[in-house]
């Protein structure tokens, strides 16, 4: 495999990884601070990023390197994954890094792979535009049937950066998605990026730095 499939399954990986349920909950980067709402802060150690969640949503174990966490919500067989990731693949943006456009299309053909290799077919709808962690970002939707589950659906909604980028992935019943959405759709208008994103960003230029003179 090519180092830069190498890279896109890694930063992709965030998106589908499972937990393993032999590992113990270990939540060093989480406060439990409750807001007027009642809704607790989970707060990622190693990018920066914070978000709050419901005070009936569980804590689950963090993510292999301290990338995320994941968040079960109090309906079975659903899970909200926040994350982050590297920005690591090379790409068309002006840093030659890769492009929201490249890592969408990325992502389409790992997680489209990724599920085929278990025979399961993925119906997905257009992708929708979406502002996330303040940078313009992707949503991505599919519905694929589960045998043990039944008809599930997935959100992957992404923005990136020049450095790293940021991802929830958001697993639901399909008859559940209208009463789990709504609750994401909240939490993502309070989540806080923990760096200026914007100045790391391909798509926005940072104003702070010094215009070099003509010569």
């Amino acid at each position: 495999m090519k180092t830069g499939m190498i890279q896109r399954c890694v930063a992709l990986s965030v998106f589908v990884m499972c937990l393993a349920p032999s590992i113990p909950p270990v939540h060093a980067d989480a406060t439990e601070n409750t807001n007027e709402a009642g809704w607790k802060l989970y707060t990622n150690a190693r990018f920066g990023f914070s978000i709050r969640y419901p005070d009936d949503w569980r804590l689950g174990n963090p993510m292999p390197d301290g990338v995320g966490v994941m968040l079960h919500p109090p309906i079975e067989q659903s899970l909200v994954a926040v994350s982050g990731h590297m920005n690591v693949v090379s790409g068309s943006s002006p840093e030659g890094r890769q492009t929201l456009e490249e890592f969408a299309s990325a992502h389409h053909r790992i997680i489209t792979d990724l599920y085929s290799k278990k025979q399961v077919i993925l119906r997905w709808q257009p992708d929708q535009e979406r502002s996330f962690a303040g940078l313009p970002g992707k949503e991505l939707i599919f519905t694929y049937t589960d045998n043990k589950q039944g008809e599930i659906t997935e959100h992957h909604i992404f923005s990136l950066g020049r450095n790293e980028g940021r991802g929830v992935r958001v697993k639901v019943p399909h008859s559940a998605e209208a009463r789990v959405m709504p609750t994401v759709r909240k939490m993502l208008d309070g989540y806080q990026p923990g760096r200026d994103q914007n100045a790391v960003s391909p798509l926005k230029p940072n104003t702070d730095l010094p215009i070099p003179a003509p010569r």
